[in-house]
């Protein structure tokens, strides 16, 4: 019943030693923008991003980190001490739309892991974005938007 699937930057590996991941590395800054934000502010941003701006700041700052302050810490530790399936991910064939959009920046899981499972999804569109990270929807909202648009529009369609 399931018509497609979408993964934005998926943990493919739940250990973290697991994965393939590059070196984090800032590509694209502001100068001028940054300089207004506190040293905190600065730290945090420049750590969990590739791109600083104003317009990935106020996204980051509007839709992770305000997330981060809500979060139920003591539950997501929980989480954190079995994550992960309890079966190997790509056993079988998904032969229906998908998308996976990968960060080729991205330094928390990585874009490689997710190639290796090319060849169980068929039908899927495997897109590894310059400049992004593991926040790759605000380092790069109009590719971003291209590619969900088009995996929404190849799943409702049903196009085969």
């Amino acid at each position: 019943n399931i018509l497609g699937a979408a993964f934005i930057c998926p943990v493919i590996k739940p250990n973290h030693q697991d994965r393939t991941v590059p070196e984090h590395e800032v590509l694209k800054i502001d100068e001028n923008f940054i300089s207004t934000l506190s040293q905190d502010e600065l730290e945090d941003f420049r750590s969990n991003n590739v791109v600083l701006n104003k317009s990935t700041w106020d996204r980051y700052n509007n839709e992770i980190l305000s997330g981060i302050q809500m979060a139920d810490h003591a539950f997501l530790d929980k989480v954190q001490e079995n994550y992960g399936f309890s079966f190997e991910i790509g056993q079988s064939v998904f032969a229906k739309p998908s998308l996976f959009l990968l960060g080729r920046q991205d330094a928390t899981v990585g874009y490689k892991d997710a190639l290796e499972l090319e060849e169980k999804y068929p039908r899927g569109t495997f897109a590894v974005l310059d400049q992004a990270g593991h926040n790759l929807q605000i380092e790069q909202p109009g590719i971003f938007h291209a590619l969900v648009e088009d995996w929404l529009e190849r799943t409702v369609t049903g196009i085969c």
